[in-house]
């Protein structure tokens, strides 16, 4: 049984969710004070949502600003980079903010999304 649980095995299409892709974006309000949000960028990733483990997040951690932000999900993607790092992935009530792209292999063949979770963030 240990084969098991070393190897996921996914049936395509299986896991698979979508998500919206939103950018922030700085605008200036009618009083002329500055704001910013997310907005919609018509993008979709398409891809399995997973925990993220510990290791990965030691491994990766010096790439982002970690005293802000913990990582706490892959999102593992066919296809080359479609958001990139400070974009929100957002799938029915839950916010992803993008912590670091990985175009695995730069290969263009899968791109994973390291993320953390956020419900502050709209």
């Amino acid at each position: 049984g240990d084969v098991y649980k070393r190897q996921m095995y996914l049936r395509p299409g299986n896991l698979e969710k979508d998500f919206i892709v939103k950018r922030k974006k700085t605008d200036i309000s009618d009083t002329g004070t500055p704001y910013s949000g997310y907005v919609d960028t018509g993008l979709l990733v398409s891809g399995v949502l997973a925990d993220a483990d510990k290791n990965q997040s030691d491994r990766k951690k010096h790439l982002w600003n970690q005293d802000q932000h913990s990582l706490t999900h892959t999102i593992v993607s066919k296809g080359e980079p479609v958001a990139k790092k400070g974009d929100l992935l957002a799938m029915d009530d839950r916010y992803f903010l993008i912590l670091l792209v990985d175009d695995t292999g730069a290969l263009g063949i899968a791109t994973i999304y390291y993320a953390e979770e956020r419900n502050d963030l709209r």
